[in-house]
């Protein structure tokens, strides 16, 4: 595997977490380039759909058992 050459500005100077934040903003981060409002979207829609399957569960099994 290449290794990425460390950049000489501002991310690289803060070095740690700063510069490797700064990768998920840049083009060259792998991997779908979606906004974090897709991505907050996307988790409330899903804990809905849980929750969702959560009531149709027990609505299922009251009318099974009775």
């Amino acid at each position: 595997m290449r290794r990425r050459r460390s950049t000489s500005g501002a991310a690289g100077s803060s070095g740690g977490a700063a510069g490797t934040m700064l990768q998920f903003y840049t083009d060259d981060a792998p991997g779908l380039k979606i906004s974090p409002n897709v991505v907050l979207v996307m988790s409330i829609g899903f804990i809905a759909f849980v929750a969702i399957l959560h009531v149709v569960g027990k609505l299922y099994l009251v009318r099974r058992e009775a």
